[in-house]
Parts: C-alpha cells; structure tokens; sequence
C-alpha cells in the first residue's frame, strides 16, 4: 500500500503543478495584449522520493517551485532613459517648430526683410534727402523694423509663458505617480514578505508607472532587497520605500518673464530635472524661446544705439525750437555712465557740438559742450549738464524736468542743430546725445519698448538726413543706409546684419538638431522595446506550443491516477 499511496501522490503533485502550469500559460495568453505585462514562466522542479528496494530510489512526482517574471531590470532602466530622451526632444521640438516661423524669410515680414527695407529706404534718403515722401518712406521703414522687432520679442515671451504653464501640472501628475509607486511598494512588500515567490502583477504595474514616471523626467531606479524600489532624480530621492517627497513649482520673476522652477517642498532645494518632457520644456523655455529673448534684445539694443549714434550728429530739413531728451535718469545728481542713472546706452569723456542759428539771417553759432566722465569728482551729471549748456551757450536754454530728462528751448528767432560747426559735421564723440536721446531717430531700451521717435513720426522734416545743414546732403542718411555693412561697436566684430543672421541661423540650426535628436531617440527607444518585447513580451504560438505540453501532461497525470486508483481498487478485492 506503500507504494501505491506514493504513486498517488505522485499522480496529486502532477495535476496541481500542471493546473499551475496552466493557469500560468492563460495568463500569458490574456494578457498578450498588454504592453506593461512581463511575460511568467512556471518553474517545475522534480521531487525526492522514496526506496523501491535494492538500493534503487524514485522521484516522488513534480511541483511548481516559482513563477518567474521575464524582465532584465537594466534593459528597462535603459527604456525609461530613452523615453526621457524622446519626450525632451519631442518637446523642444514642438517649441522650435513655432519659433521658426517667426524668423521665416517667405512672408517678407520678418525682421530681416525689415532691416532691408530699411536700408533702402535711407538710401533713397541719401539721393533725394528734400523729398517729403522720401522722408516719410524713412520714417515708415524705420516704424515697421521697430514693430517686426517688438513683435518678434512679444512672440518669444508668449511661446515661454506658454511652455511655462505647462509645467505646474506636470508636477501635479509627478506627484501623483510617486504617490501610486510609493504605494504600490508598500504593497509588494506585504504580498512577498515570507513568500518565496513575487507579487507579478503588482510589479507590472509599478514598472509601468515607473515608464510613466520617467516621460516627465529622467529617474534613476533602485530595488531594495524586500521588493520596495527607492527613485531618485539626480541624486536626491523622490521615493523611498513607500515615502514619498512631494514636489512643488513655484513661480519667480527674473525682472522681464516669470519662470517656474521644481523645488522639494521639504527642503525647498531645486531639483536638477533632465529629461522627459519637463527637462525638454526647461530647455525650450529658458534656450530656445528666452534665450533668443535675450539675443533679439541684444540685437534691438545695438540697432537703436548704431542708429541714434549716427542720427544724433546729423540734421533735418528744420532746426529744433525745443527738444526734450527721450531717456530719463533715475537721478539727476550722479554721473552719466553711472550705473544707478539708468540709462541704457554709456556715455564716455567727449563732446558734441550744438549750433544755434539765427532764423533771420541764417546764421550759425557753434558751441563745444564738453562731458567728463573719468571717475573724478568732477564727473558729468545732467544737473552739471544743464548748468554747462545755460552758462556757455547762448540763445538756448537747458533744464532738467520732473522726471529728469534734459530738457532744450531756443531763444526767441533762433533755432539749433546738433552735429555741426558752422563749417563741417562733428561727431558727438562722447555717445551723450545718444545716450539722453537728444535728436535721436529711436526710443528705447531693447526689443521690447524700441520705437521712432514721437516727435519725428509727428514731423519728418525733423529726420536727420544731412551731415553739414547744406541743400541736397545725405550723407548722414548714407552712413544709416550703411549699417547694414559696419561693424557695431559692442566688440562682437559683427555688423547688425550679421547679428540678426546669427540669430535666425541658430535658430535654424537648432530646429534641425531637436528634429534629429528626436529621429534618433525614437529609433533607439523603438529598437529597446522590441528588446524588451523579445523577453518579456507574450508569443502566442509558444504560448500555444506550452498550452498544449502540459495539458497532456496534465491528462496523462490524470489516466496515471485513474490507474492506480484501478489498482487499488484490485487489491481491495483481493484482500476481501
């Protein structure tokens, strides 16, 4: 009877281990359509058993000794930094796709058909500096660069809100899978605790979430010996065990645009975030869209500087009666090329000449107004300014007015120009006049305020086209035409031109890297996920191949149970 209770026991372990088997194989088969499951393989492992006699010695039958997952934890660490990388490209991408368009040459309105136009017109300007539509022509080409410039400019910072606000929710959804994770930890760890096998469809789903996780940012992935993952961007932790660090995005204003940074909420230390599409957004906010913010403000700022340098030393068809400086200074009393004035330009140690005219007979008088501007006490201020001007200038009064700009009125009769000695132009070589906007063709700071001047929009007569206030000369509209080909005087060794074709060209080239990095990382995360698919993915034709192995298996331990149940059965007769 022995050896009979052995065979059913053997027959017994057969059909639970490859009901097991079974239930393992339909498992695979129902979820062949998942792409987070990893595919099981049943373990069996045969068992000792007892003496048949003379030394020999039989098996006692088969079990299921484990169900294992099919996954290689490094593959799926290197899946998670592909996607990171998909999602950042895709997202710069996206971002360069709508700043391109702003530097399209097809519409003719971009800032470099502009500049063109621009040119041009003060070229004609040059020819014909006495024709009223000539001069309007300048005045109009001069407004539509100005508006192409704050255009541009208020596009960038639009595209940089835009991505901003994308960010705080993203955080929220952070937090939220480092909560489920956290969770999810806690559960595998319960569910394996004493147990020799794993918790299979818990670990699925928190390799899943952990996909999720790193679309938004690159993590790193460490598990822990009872089968609780700890998750780290950088090197600070995001999750540990089932503790979980939140996240917050807060708000700061650098002075022109808000940006939104990641901090710890415990620490309120900034997390290094790379990767994903927060990382890539990060990118296309601060390089792509500010980034050229700033280097369209640097290009604004070398245009009005160039161009109101050049303007400032020449003259209109009409003389001023009064002029009032477009710059104001924070203080009165302080040096010019003191930072705390607030001008946007530096003046320098130099001088400009100013030239009242009589209106009656014509006749010019020119006074040399000296700055001194070397660090001494006896440094320029715009209250020295004013007190110089009304000292040494006669037929013209200086003043500073309540928001202190500088302020000039003629006599009565008389009239002044700027640039001009009676006989020749003489430039303003300490960048005052420029500086204050004083006879300047522009206003403004950078990208964002840069504007014609009021006061020449309203007469163009004003607009400075001649070098030495003679009949028919050009010549200083023909140093503006010009500026197209002159090196700007900020050290960079490019002309304005130059500039903005740098601009446009990183931009273009920049658009091409992110739609290559993007190919790239797509094809990389496809050939990763067919690795993966290769492993932990379902076949269903070795699913089928298996289905069938053990449910012959399982039949057969069926009729071998049948059998020795005959058998018994005989024995039990004989016995009676």
């Amino acid at each position: 009877m022995g050896l009979l209770n052995s065979a059913l026991q053997i027959g017994r372990s057969a059909i639970l281990s490859y009901q097991g088997a079974l239930q393992v194989v339909g498992d695979n088969i129902s979820n062949a359509a998942n792409p987070n499951y990893a595919r099981l393989t049943p373990g069996l492992d045969a068992q000792q058993g007892v003496s048949l006699g003379r030394g020999l010695q039989s098996g006692a039958g088969v079990t299921l000794s484990s169900i294992q997952r099919n996954i290689d934890e490094a593959l799926e660490g290197r899946i998670r930094l592909a996607i990171g990388a998909t999602e950042s490209a895709a997202a710069q991408q996206s971002t360069l796709s709508r700043i391109e368009v702003l530097f399209d040459t097809v519409s003719g309105t971009d800032i470099s058909a502009r500049l063109s136009t621009f040119y041009q017109a003060f070229d004609s300007l040059q020819n014909t500096p006495e024709e009223p539509a000539t001069r309007d022509l300048a005045v109009t080409a001069a407004s539509q660069l100005a508006e192409s410039i704050q255009f541009t400019r208020s596009e960038l910072t639009a595209i940089a809100a835009d991505i901003d606000a994308q960010i705080a929710p993203l955080v929220k959804n952070a937090n939220d899978l480092a909560d489920r994770i956290g969770s999810l930890s806690a559960q595998i760890t319960a569910a394996e605790a004493g147990r020799s096998g794993q918790a299979t469809a818990l670990r699925d789903k928190r390799d899943s979430l952990l996909r999720d996780l790193s679309t938004l940012f690159d993590v790193t992935v460490r598990e822990e010996p009872d089968g609780s993952s700890n998750i780290y961007i950088g090197s600070e932790a995001l999750v540990q065990g089932d503790r979980v660090r939140r996240l917050e995005a807060v708000a700061t204003t650098d002075g022109t645009s808000e940006r939104t940074s990641i901090r710890f909420a415990d620490t309120n230390g900034e997390v290094d975030i790379r990767g994903g599409v927060v990382g890539g957004l990060f990118i296309a906010r601060d390089t792509q869209a500010l980034g050229q913010v700033a280097a369209l403000d640097n290009l604004a700022s070398n245009i009005i500087s160039e161009v109101n340098r050049l303007h400032a030393n020449g003259q209109g068809l009409n003389a001023y009666t009064q002029i009032t400086s477009t710059s104001a200074l924070l203080q009165s009393d302080i040096a010019l090329n003191d930072v705390a004035s607030g001008l946007a330009q530096t003046p320098r140690s130099g001088s400009f000449f100013v030239t009242v005219i009589d209106d009656t007979t014509g006749t010019p008088n020119a006074f040399r107004v000296d700055i001194t501007l070397d660090g001494s006490d006896n440094d320029t201020t715009l209250d020295s300014l004013v007190a110089q001007i009304n000292d040494q200038v006669t037929g013209l009064s200086a003043s500073v007015t309540s928001d202190n700009r500088l302020a000039l009125t003629s006599d009565a009769g008389q009239s002044f120009v700027f640039g001009y000695d009676g006989q020749s132009q003489r430039e303003d070589t300490s960048g005052v006049l420029s500086a204050l906007g004083v006879n300047t063709l522009l206003t403004g700071k950078d990208a964002s305020d840069i504007n014609v001047s009021s006061l020449i929009r309203g007469n163009s007569q004003l607009l400075a086209s001649a070098g030495v206030l003679a009949s028919g000369d050009g010549s200083t509209a023909g140093r503006i035409a010009g500026l197209g080909e002159t090196i700007v005087r900020d050290g960079s060794n490019l002309t304005i031109s130059d500039m903005y074709n740098q601009i446009a060209g990183e931009v273009a080239v920049t658009a091409g890297a992110a739609n290559d990095a993007f190919e790239v990382s797509a094809i990389v995360l496809e050939s990763l996920q067919i690795q993966r698919e290769s492993i932990s993915g379902v076949n269903l034709d070795e699913e089928a191949i298996s289905l069938v192995k053990y449910q012959s298996a399982f039949e057969g331990s069926a009729r071998f149970v049948s059998v020795v149940n005959d058998l018994i059965d005989e024995l039990l007769l004989l016995i009676r």
